[in-house]
């Protein structure tokens, strides 16, 4: 049995993806903000830890990328799921009555077309998880958005987010790499010099290798320094693997290897 551990509580779609990806006698434990479930994996507290890393209405989620460059992690299984928001109220209230909305930043994001419409009076308040906004529900002037109920609070309005196939990418990362799976994860960062990126980029094609994503974030240490996420799928070709990796350590100034990976549909 493995200890897994995930942001929020049993409200949170961190939790409903966890249960989705768990083995069966998986324990989830839940913490109050990604973060603090990365930490808890390092510390060796859990053996492993679920985490949000893209939407595709809010982009990508910076602590879980920054984690993944920082801390000697690696992802080993991934899963989407089809996150739907729903606005949350006490029991008994009216959309007139809420004057604050708590929720966490990718949410609030998730549903910004639909806040600006219906609360642009509202003041909309950033929590660090969709469990802890439910926390605040303790009158009929205050509101979430969250997957689910709590205790004392009702739906007021069913999936309130912008796009209605909205999902989040989550994945199932470890200090140690799984040795299976056909996608594969890399983070790099090029020299500042002309066509560096493009060089470095090229590479995947000399190998013939698709790439299925690729994002930039700063590198924090310096304004106009940047680091780069790519994902890409290699087929189980276990040389064409080494070739990349190779080619990328040799061409960049800094590579690290995230992990190979399956998904769990």
């Amino acid at each position: 049995m493995s200890k897994i551990s995930y942001l929020g509580d049993k409200y949170t779609h961190t939790f409903v993806a966890g249960e989705k990806i768990r083995d069966k006698n998986d324990e989830l434990l839940g913490y109050k903000t990604i973060r603090a479930s990365l930490d808890a994996v390092i510390n060796g507290e859990t053996d492993y830890v679920i985490a949000p890393i893209e939407n595709s209405c809010g982009g990508s989620v910076a602590d879980t990328l920054d984690a993944l460059w920082s801390m000697p992690l690696y992802i080993v299984k991934e899963t989407v799921l089809a996150v739907p928001q729903n606005l949350i109220c006490y029991k008994g209230a009216k959309k007139e009555d809420i004057r604050v909305i708590y929720s966490h930043p990718q949410a609030i994001s998730q549903c910004n077309d639909y806040l600006q419409a219906n609360f642009a009076d509202a003041d909309i308040i950033a929590t660090s998880s969709t469990a802890t906004a439910l926390s605040f529900v303790k009158d009929k002037t205050v509101g979430a958005i969250a997957r689910t109920t709590a205790l004392g609070t009702e739906i007021l309005e069913e999936e309130i987010e912008d796009v209605k196939n909205n999902s989040t990418r989550f994945v199932l990362l470890s200090t140690e790499p799984s040795k299976t799976g056909n996608k594969c994860s890399v983070v790099f960062e090029t020299r500042n010099t002309p066509g560096a990126l493009v060089q470095a980029l090229g590479l995947f094609e000399s190998v013939g290798l698709n790439m299925t994503k690729i994002e930039s974030r700063p590198h924090k240490s310096m304004l106009g320094r940047y680091i780069f996420f790519v994902d890409f799928d290699f087929g189980d070709d276990e040389e064409r693997l080494s070739k990349i990796l190779g080619l990328l350590a040799q061409s960049t100034l800094a590579m690290k290897f995230l992990g190979r990976y399956s998904s769990v549909k």
